[in-house]
């Protein structure tokens, strides 16, 4: 089928339509591969989809139009709020795509994802993958220092602030409940960290408010296992569906959330490896809170 450039002298592009139609629609390219879309996660709402050329092969250039929606049609997570990754050369969009779903439903999600690779005028038809948002209950939760990995590392982790929360999206109950004077000043829960420098940064000064004076610190800390922040929950464990955390000066280059319903926190769950991507400086004040689920 041709091409209709222009249109008495004027160029298509500056043409919006003709009783409706586009002047330049071409019809005889076909549509980019359906995609094929695997997604892992979901803890605390945040999941990754991964996104392959279906029958093989790899897109040139792609990109990409996602949503995520349950089962009634709602959707969770719009095309606009999920992020996309650049290649490690950044010379275009890679294949994974990170989104965050702060919807309070429990149910089962459905990640629809379409292609348009450089060079095809239709876009690909959807392709989807499920998954389920979860969440964690257990007796102690710890916030550990970690690299991309997982792998526990010596960073004196410094934290000005945190607070656990029953629902998502930083709302609902929360833990502590009001500000602490002790590690133990509430009945309900008790905090610690790994390894105490002196008094001046024990645990209990991450749930103060206070942001710029007072920390939980490990400083000194040389073992990298005891580089964490506990919270111990004394009576029944709740439910965390989200918190939020404001590291300090001092920290690695991401943290890890573990659970475990044991006092020597043994045979833990780890929940999530996430990144410490904003700007830390303890001169400047330009430090963040980092909000999970």
């Amino acid at each position: 089928m041709p091409n209709i450039a222009s249109i008495n002298g004027v160029d298509d592009a500056n043409i919006s339509s003709v009783n409706g139609q586009t002047p330049n629609l071409d019809l005889s390219e076909s549509a980019s591969t359906t995609p094929s879309v695997s997604v892992s996660g979901g803890v605390f709402g945040f999941a990754e989809a991964t996104i392959t050329k279906a029958g093989g092969g790899t897109y040139t250039n792609p990109n990409y139009s996602a949503e995520c929606t349950l089962a009634d049609g709602t959707v969770t997570v719009t095309d606009a709020n999920i992020n996309r990754n650049l290649e490690s050369d950044s010379s275009h969009l890679s294949g994974v795509l990170n989104i965050t779903d702060s919807n309070t439903s429990a149910a089962e999600r459905t990640v629809t994802v379409k292609v348009q690779e450089f060079g095809d005028k239709t876009q690909s038809a959807g392709g989807t993958a499920t998954y389920t948002p979860t969440y964690a209950q257990n007796s102690y939760l710890r916030i550990q220092s970690c690299n991309s990995s997982g792998t526990n590392t010596a960073s004196w982790i410094q934290i000005a602030d945190i607070r656990f929360y029953g629902g998502s999206g930083q709302t609902g109950t929360v833990y502590p409940s009001e500000d602490l004077t002790a590690n133990d000043s509430l009945e309900t829960v008790e905090v610690s960290i790994g390894h105490v420098y002196s008094a001046t940064y024990a645990a209990w000064k991450g749930c103060d408010s206070n942001t710029t004076g007072t920390h939980a610190w490990t400083l000194g800390n040389g073992t990298p296992d005891k580089d964490y922040f506990q919270i111990e929950f004394k009576e029944t464990a709740p439910v965390i569906k989200s918190f939020k955390v404001k590291f300090f000066l001092y920290h690695g280059t991401h943290f890890k959330v573990t659970g475990s319903n044991n006092a020597d926190h043994s045979s833990a769950t780890t929940y999530g490896i996430f990144e410490i991507t904003h700007s830390q400086s303890a001169t400047t004040g330009s430090i963040q809170y980092i909000n999970i689920g």
